[in-house]
């Protein structure tokens, strides 16, 4: 397709998820006005509370944990596990646990067909934990606009970075924190980014400083034995064709 008229179709396919954000930040928005107003221990809500599921805990203006009803997502969409947010990118946008990764490679989170696809976790991946490592796929789209993870590669800038640090994710279980500790380029097929499961403490840090190991630019960032890391993954073909990778990791708060 002519470079305009490809922009132009990955601009209409992704704007569902402008639709999307909207009726995330319109959630916050009502949610923060009804923490102001009611007791701080209120039950979840009912709809999850009778169902079973998890709801998503989140700091309140006093500090105390308060219940924030992610369910509206999961109904639109079963696979539906957590809402990422990148502070200072356009990176916005919910997170699909599939064991069909495929799928979401050419889908968007309503189902329809679409190059701009959709966020996701391999099925082994463990928020409810959680594990100690999530890792989470998405598309480097060549389009203005930044779409899903184009954005990342502004962190191939150390100066991005440091006025860019901070990973939100917002799941069905909790509310957490990351700041980037590592970003990198590989090839597929050099090692494996999104592993989730370590033999014990030593393999944990041995992923942990391979990593580090290869890292653009030092950020000066420790991560323990004790640690739960966010592992974010897209294309480069600037670094290695279609084989190329670029990954960032981070570690919680």
């Amino acid at each position: 397709l002519p470079v305009l008229q490809w922009d132009a179709e990955v601009s209409t396919e992704a704007g569902e998820y402008e639709q999307l954000r909207e009726q995330h930040r319109q959630t916050e928005a009502r949610e923060m006005v009804e923490e102001e107003t009611q007791n701080q221990h209120a039950a979840p809500p009912v709809s999850l509370a009778e169902e079973g599921l998890p709801v998503q805990q989140s700091e309140s203006a006093v500090g105390e944990q308060a219940m924030v009803d992610l369910s509206a997502y999961l109904a639109q969409n079963p696979d539906f596990i957590a809402w990422l947010r990148i502070p200072g990118t356009n990176v916005d946008y919910p997170v699909v646990q599939t064991d069909d990764p495929d799928d979401y490679l050419t889908h968007t989170f309503s189902g329809k067909q679409s190059v701009v696809g959709t966020l996701f976790s391999l099925a082994d991946a463990d928020y409810a934990a959680p594990g100690r490592n999530i890792a989470i796929y998405g598309h480097h789209l060549r389009s203005s606009g930044e779409k899903m993870f184009t954005s990342l590669m502004r962190y191939k800038n150390p100066e991005f970075y440091e006025d860019n640090q901070t990973i939100v994710l917002d799941s069905l279980y909790r509310h957490s924190e990351y700041t980037i500790f590592a970003v990198l380029n590989m090839k597929v097929g050099d090692w494996e980014p999104s592993r989730t499961t370590f033999s014990g403490d030593a393999a944990f840090m041995a992923f942990v400083n391979r990593a580090k190991s290869e890292f653009l630019y030092d950020t000066g960032v420790e991560v323990g034995a004790d640690d739960h890391i966010l592992t974010l993954i897209t294309c480069d073909r600037s670094y290695a064709g279609k084989e190329g990778r670029l990954v960032i990791l981070a570690v919680e708060r």
